[in-house]
């Protein structure tokens, strides 16, 4: 018998030899942690290739499922879309060029691309570059004056780009950066603050990159003690633009930096646009504005001057679950709703009913958006594993999920133990909330998928984390 296929009989003959702990005993262990014990703990274990439960912990209890509601969200995407769906946005002169005016509006038309002027992405034109090219776009059609305004045309969207259930402390924050039909520059701008040595004093704002023009702040931040990190949060709401910062930065001389939501991407995109027209000297006659104000531009109409593509699906899917990415997630299931033929149903209808399409049983579940971050979404382990059985042979789906030592948030997780380069995990974190879900290819050739999920916890991340990790690790070992 050739070694490769010896080895797994061999493995299990040892583990029957010697006693090995079964993997059903490893979830116990954890789930009767006495740290968890005021906690919800929900675990199950699935054989990817049979689906077959191996083993679990109340595998039907409904839990919040935080982050890991993403690979849902891309599971479904990458199915209807497809890996090489591209998003467009459109450069459009409104009106007729004459001898070097237009006569009407220039539209910034959005198709719904999160990745525009994305600088966290590789391969992906920042602000500057497409400014530029927008810039560019219009000097080569010979315009050099815009009788109307630049306008942010974000109609393809509606205007609830955030999620339903989102709370007050996270819309401010850039990882509650609603989706719209218009976005740029993953609808977040970085603002600096000049750390002060004494603690409990106000470090002063310095500045927002880019910068976002009418947003003000009321300054209630506070300086901590030295090490205790970035404990400042921004609120603030959509289209709203007085925006308030607590909480507390660490002690220090330098410069401190976080990242907040840009509260009308539209707009955003038509200020820096007119900005930019400006400092290469085309005029530009009326301040920018978006299709809220002046209304969308009609179908079929205008010049188009340059179009901006997206990378493809597959690329989107990998930043938004590697990166755990909230804006991509809404915007994916956003294209997935227009795609399906949206209607009358609620947008998460449309995952619900993939689900059950595909077989998937949707006892227990309520979906308030794409990302996860709304704290209303519930749903069994076991229909997560279900859909990682399902889609289990789709390889480059599968590549977005963290690699336990090797990318993404699972880049320093499980680093130098058996898990590392075979436990997939794409976490999910919100207050009260931690959990994981992915696959695991263990040393003996078989192939598991699970769903960890501790609800109403009140532990540090340092005391939680290390007992689900080990519970991830002890998944490639323990018997079968």
């Amino acid at each position: 018998m050739p070694l490769r296929l010896l080895l797994p009989l061999l493995l299990l003959w040892t583990y029957s030899l010697t006693g090995q702990t079964g993997v059903q005993d490893v979830v116990d262990k954890f789930a009767g942690t006495q740290v968890l014990a005021h906690s919800w703990r929900a675990v199950d274990v699935r054989d990817a290739s049979t689906g077959e439960r191996v083993a679990s912990y109340q595998p039907e209890l409904a839990c919040i499922p935080a982050s890991t509601q993403k690979l849902l969200t891309t599971a479904v995407a990458m199915d209807v879309l497809g890996p090489d769906y591209r998003f467009e946005t459109k450069l459009i002169a409104g009106g007729a060029v004459d001898n070097g005016a237009l006569r009407g509006n220039l539209y910034v038309v959005g198709g719904g691309d999160p990745s525009l002027g994305s600088n966290m992405m590789d391969g992906v034109p920042g602000v500057e570059a497409v400014l530029d090219r927008w810039v560019a776009a219009v000097q080569q059609r010979g315009i050099r004056r815009i009788t109307g305004a630049v306008v942010g045309d974000g109609s393809y969207l509606g205007t609830d780009g955030a999620g339903r259930g989102w709370p007050w402390a996270d819309l401010g924050n850039y990882y509650g950066a609603g989706a719209y039909g218009l976005n740029f520059n993953e609808n977040s701008y970085t603002l600096s603050f000049a750390q002060r040595p004494q603690e409990g004093s106000t470090p002063p704002v310095l500045s927002t990159d880019p910068v976002v023009p009418g947003l003000t702040f009321t300054n209630e931040l506070r300086s901590g003690p030295r090490g205790s990190g970035d404990q400042a949060y921004i609120f603030g709401s959509p289209f709203t633009y007085d925006y308030f910062i607590r909480g507390s930065i660490p002690v220090g001389t330098g410069r401190f930096r976080i990242r907040g939501s840009v509260p009308d991407p539209p707009l955003w995109v038509a200020q820096l646009l007119t900005t930019a027209l400006r400092a290469a000297g085309i005029e530009v006659v009326q301040p920018p504005t978006t299709h809220l104000v002046v209304g969308p531009l009609a179908a079929d109409t205008g010049e188009l001057l340059v179009t901006s593509q997206s990378p493809p699906l597959a690329e989107l899917v990998d930043r938004t679950n590697l990166t755990s990415n909230n804006l991509f997630a809404e915007a994916l299931l956003r294209e997935v709703y227009r795609v399906r033929g949206g209607g009358e149903q609620e947008l998460t209808e449309v995952i619900v009913d993939w689900l059950e399409e595909h077989g998937i049983t949707t006892d227990g579940l309520q979906l308030q958006d794409g990302s996860g971050l709304s704290p209303r979404n519930y749903f069994p382990p076991a229909l997560m594993t279900a859909l990682l059985v399902n889609r289990a042979g789709e390889a480059r789906w599968r590549r977005s999920i963290p690699l336990a030592g090797r990318t993404g948030s699972m880049r320093n997780v499980l680093k130098g133990t058996v898990a590392e380069g075979r436990v997939w995990g794409k976490s999910g974190t919100i207050d009260g909330v931690r959990a994981y879900a992915g696959y695991v290819e263990r040393p003996d050739g078989r192939r598991l998928v699970y769903h960890i999920a501790v609800n109403n916890h009140t532990l540090r991340g340092t005391e939680l984390n290390p007992l689900i990790y080990g519970l991830m690790r002890d998944l490639c070992t323990a018997g079968l």
